[in-house]
Formats: structure tokens, C-alpha cells, sequence
């Protein structure tokens, strides 16, 4: 069963801490996306401010006039929402940012995750009660100009729970330039994928199906994901059609491998190789896909010859 519950919200406009404008400033918009997660109704973070860190020393801090909280499962299959919108700040080179939380353990009026039960529970980022999610991919704003960020939030990876009560909001996040980043439209055939996984007499039933995206174009997958790994989503049987849609936004240009599974429901993200608990899947792998600026690559899996199984 996969273990961990969570993948990016538009926000009132905050003030900037440092007062006054100047023209050695830019702007900055700052949206954030998700992908849908497979245990919980909401998953709401209270955001207090960002703070922008330039590489010759200098932090900008802006800070929210109150808490915005932010329900980030309404942020899937190409929705966004502003975290920041055309804000001012100083020109330059910027080697990370940082988004204030209130995440407290233990604390109800924060941020918090309800389940498929309705049960409802705190949200905790183990940095404390002012909590800071850190991106640490570089960018920068240019003297007089625009620049449009996107942040993607994997949920799936970053909110897990060792007791089915408390819940820690580890995020793990992707930085990109909004105008550098293509989608990757996959249609995945799950008979034909659990007939070449689990044997040519294999039910729909047997097959647990999960589509997964790995930077690079020749990626061995694992369970686990491995440090290549960049999304993923299961891929249900609907009871209709064997032809499931699967769609992964904000990609940045380049090459990819996607490899799907019928072992979605063995998948454990925070397992690897030789640990207690790590199960090798069945893998179809559809290499060299590749990814332009503000286009979408469309492909199959399995696609005939091109696609090839491995367990690992």
C-alpha cells in the first residue's frame, strides 16, 4: 500500500517588507500547482510569507498582512493558484526561497489534512511553528522585467504519517520557469499493460496501475523512485474504458522516461533498495520522451516494440 499521502494555489497580494520601489527592481509572480493525492480530501497549509535569498547575501522578506490558507488538492490538472503576483523585488541572481508556514504538531488552526474518512488531523513541518518550506533551485529577476515561477508540490511524497494520526509535511518541490515548461499527455492501457506485466490470462483487477515520470532519458526505474523521479499518479480501471488519460503538467523541457506499473499498490516512497520492506515491481518503460517550452508530448504505454518490462 503506498505509504506516503501526498504532489501545487492563487493568494491575496502580500506587502513586501522592505518599503519603497526602485528601478533596479523586477517583478516576481510565484504560482503554485499539485498533484492529486490518494487518501485525503484537503490538504491546507497556512502560508505567512516568503522570503528570496540573493546570491550576493541579501534576503527580501514578504510578509502576509494574515495567514492564507491554502487548500493545495484544488490544485491539479493545470490549476494554479498565486503564492506572490507581480511583486517587486530587487533585480539579480537568487540561489533559493523560502515559504513561511504555521505547522505546528499537536495544534488544531493551522494546517491540516482531512482523510477519505473525514477525519481530520495537524499538519506538521518539523522546522518549528513558523515553518519554512526551502526550494533551492536557482533563479533570477531581471532589472525591469517579469519573471513567472511555478512551484509543483508532490504530495504524495511529502505528507506522511507513521501511525495514521500524526501527519508530517516534508515537501518535496520543484522550482520551474513558467515559460520553460511543457506536459506530457500519456494514454496508458491498462489490459494491455497487465496482460504484458502479469501474463496474458491477467484480470484488470489484478492490475494496481501507476504512471511514473523520471528525468532523464534512459532511467531505470525502482520502487522508491530514486533521486530521478519527478511525479507520479496512479491510474485506476473506471469500470468502462481500458484507455486511462494521464496528464503531467510543468515539466521543464528536456528528456524523460516514463515507465508504468501494475504494482501501484506496492509502491512505498520512502523505500530503497536493500531496506526492510522494499518489494521489486514490474516495470513497462517508455524511454527518450521528450519535453518542449509550451507544448504538449503525447505518447502510449505500452507503445509495441518501443516499450520494455523489467522488474527492479
Amino acid at each position: 500500500m503506498v505509504r506516503s499521502i501526498l504532489r501545487p494555489v492563487r493568494l491575496a497580494a502580500p506587502f513586501l517588507a522592505a518599503a519603497g520601489l526602485c528601478a533596479c527592481n523586477g517583478t516576481v509572480t510565484v504560482n503554485l500547482a499539485d498533484t492529486p493525492v490518494d487518501d485525503a480530501t484537503s490538504v491546507v497549509v497556512d502560508f505567512t510569507g516568503v522570503v528570496l535569498h540573493n546570491t550576493n547575501g541579501n534576503t527580501t522578506t514578504i510578509t502576509f498582512p494574515s495567514a492564507q490558507q491554502i487548500d493545495l488538492l484544488q490544485l491539479h490538472d493545470g490549476v494554479t493558484q498565486a503564492l506572490l503576483q507581480n511583486q517587486s523585488v530587487p533585480s539579480g541572481s537568487y540561489d533559493w526561497m523560502q515559504l513561511n508556514v504555521l505547522a505546528n504538531a499537536n495544534t488544531q488552526g493551522q494546517s491540516y489534512i482531512t482523510l477519505n474518512t473525514g477525519a481530520q488531523y495537524p499538519l506538521y513541518v518539523p522546522s518549528g511553528s513558523e515553518g519554512a518550506l526551502k526550494i533551492t533551485t536557482p533563479f533570477s529577476v531581471a532589472q525591469g522585467g517579469k519573471t513567472e515561477l511555478i512551484i509543483e508540490l508532490d504530495l504524495r511524497q511529502s505528507v506522511t504519517s507513521t501511525d495514521g494520526q500524526n501527519y508530517t509535511l516534508v515537501p518535496a518541490m520543484r522550482l520551474e520557469d513558467q515559460h520553460q515548461v511543457g506536459t506530457i499527455a500519456a494514454t496508458v492501457d491498462l489490459s494491455a499493460l497487465a496482460s504484458q506485466q502479469l501474463g496474458s490470462g491477467a484480470q484488470l483487477s489484478q492490475c494496481s496501475g501507476g504512471l511514473f515520470v523520471f528525468s532523464g532519458s534512459s532511467v531505470t526505474p525502482q520502487n522508491g523512485g530514486g533521486a530521478s523521479l519527478v511525479d507520479f499518479q496512479p491510474i485506476p480501471y473506471n469500470g468502462v474504458t481500458t484507455l486511462a488519460p494521464v496528464s503531467f503538467p510543468y515539466l521543464s523541457k528536456g528528456s524523460y522516461t516514463l515507465a508504468a506499473t501494475c504494482d501501484y499498490g506496492l509502491y512505498d516512497p520512502t523505500t530503497a533498495p536493500g531496506q526492510s520492506g522494499y518489494q521489486a515491481l514490474h516495470w513497462t518503460v517508455l524511454q527518450n520522451v521528450s519535453v518542449t517550452a509550451n507544448s504538449t508530448t503525447t505518447d502510449t504505454v505500452p507503445s509495441g516494440t518501443s516499450s520494455t518490462v523489467i522488474v527492479n
